[in-house]
C-alpha cells in the first residue's frame, strides 16, 4: 500500500498486513509529521505498483539517468527520490541488459547496485571505464551490504565517480546526484 505525508509530500509503501486494525498512525520519517491511515482492513487492496517507463520526460539539457538494481522496489525508490531533478530516467535490472543500455543510450550518470546478477557491479563499472566512447558517463555505486571503507576504495579503485549507501536519506542522493550532474564530463561527438 502506498502512503503519502500529508505535511511534505513524502512517499511511502507499506504492508498493512497482520493487523485487524483499520487505522494507523504513522510518523513519517522525513519530517516527522503525525498522521493517521485508513488500513481499510483485512480487505484492503495494495496500491497497484507504480510502473516506470524505460524513458520519460526529457529534463533540463537532455540528462539522462540509468538506476541499475535488481530490485523493481529500489529502482522505483531511487526514480521517486530523483524525480524532483526533471531529468530522464532508463532502468535496468542486471548488469548485462545495464552495459546494453549504456551503449545504446549513453546515459550521463548511472547509479548500480555493486551486488547485480549476471555480472556485478564492479565489473560494469571496468568495462564501462575501459569504452573510450563510454568516457563522459558518470557513475555512482551503491550497496545496501556496505561493510567497511574498503567497500568504497574498491568501488573508486573500479571506477566509480562517487559511492552511496543504500541506507542514504533521501536529501542526500538528490545533493549527490546533482553534484555528479554539474561535474559530468563533457560528451563526445
Amino acid at each position: 500500500m502506498k502512503i503519502q505525508c500529508p505535511e511534505c509530500g513524502a512517499g511511502y509503501r507499506i504492508k498493512p498486513g497482520g493487523t485487524e486494525k483499520r487505522t494507523a498512525r504513522v510518523k513519517c520519517p522525513r519530517c516527522a509529521h503525525v498522521f493517521r491511515i485508513n488500513l481499510g482492513g483485512k480487505t484492503a487492496e495494495p496500491s497497484p505498483e507504480v510502473s516506470i517507463p524505460s524513458s520519460s520526460g526529457g529534463g533540463p539539457a537532455g540528462r539522462k539517468i540509468l538506476v541499475v538494481d535488481d530490485s523493481r522496489f529500489f529502482r522505483e525508490l531511487i526514480v521517486e527520490v530523483l524525480t524532483p531533478l526533471e531529468v530522464s530516467f532508463l532502468t535496468a535490472g542486471d548488469g548485462i541488459e545495464a552495459l546494453e543500455i549504456i551503449r545504446r543510450e549513453s546515459p550521463d550518470l548511472v547509479l548500480l547496485d555493486l551486488n547485480l546478477p549476471l555480472k556485478d557491479g564492479y565489473e560494469l563499472i571496468r568495462e564501462i571505464r575501459a569504452d573510450s566512447s563510454l568516457s563522459s558517463v558518470r557513475l555512482m555505486a551503491m550497496s545496501g551490504f556496505f561493510r567497511k571503507q574498503e567497500d568504497v576504495e574498491k568501488a573508486s579503485q573500479s571506477g566509480a565517480d562517487d559511492f552511496i549507501s543504500k541506507t542514504f536519506k533521501p536529501e542526500q542522493l538528490r545533493e549527490r546526484v546533482m553534484k555528479l550532474l554539474e561535474n559530468a564530463r563533457p560528451r563526445k561527438p
